[in-house]
């Protein structure tokens, strides 16, 4: 190997690996959790576009932006400027997460499928590191509100990404922008 590009793989390996003001390993812990707990676990029953996990992982892993996000009660200001920000975070995240993704499947825990015309969708795969992590009772919490979310948002594994951006934001008055 060339030693003069060395520094220069190095540094580009280390700007993969990590998602600037994010703890990757959460966000794929987050993605293995929710295709667990919304059993997706085959080809036939796949989350429909891995994107909507960049919006979901904040509400998975905080009550109150779940209860803000959930609630029919009319936001004040300040209820709608933090969906704002959570929107804006997700939107920021969705490329990052995709990259995470592709290396969550190159280790053989997920599968992603990709069809002409259609939104991705991602599956977990049975792997003993999967079942290693998701016996973890640590995360109990995110495990519930992913209950939650599920109660009140049917159809959550199948909804396109404009369908749970207005559930989420929109009903709220949240200006929703990017794809």
């Amino acid at each position: 190997m060339n030693s003069e590009n060395r520094p220069e793989r190095e540094a580009a390996k280390r700007r993969i690996m990590f998602l600037a003001g994010e703890d990757s390993y959460f966000l794929a812990y987050t993605a293995i959790l929710l295709l667990s707990e919304l059993e997706c676990t085959s080809p036939t029953r796949a989350l429909v576009d891995p994107g909507k996990t960049a919006y979901l992982a904040d509400f998975l892993g905080s009550d109150s932006d779940l209860r803000l996000a959930l609630t029919s009660a009319k936001l004040g200001h300040a209820g709608r400027a933090r969906l704002s920000l959570l929107y804006d975070r997700a939107v920021a995240r969705r490329a990052p997460l995709e990259r995470l993704l592709e290396a969550v499947a190159r280790h053989g825990l997920i599968e992603v499928t990709r069809a002409s015309g259609e939104a991705d969708r991602i599956h977990l795969l049975e792997s003993p590191r999967a079942v290693a992590l998701l016996k973890d009772d640590l995360f109990q919490g995110e495990r519930q509100r992913i209950a939650r979310l599920r109660r009140s948002l049917s159809h959550l594994r199948t909804m396109n990404l404009s369908t749970l951006k207005d559930r989420l934001f929109g009903s709220h008055e949240v200006r929703t922008w990017g794809d």
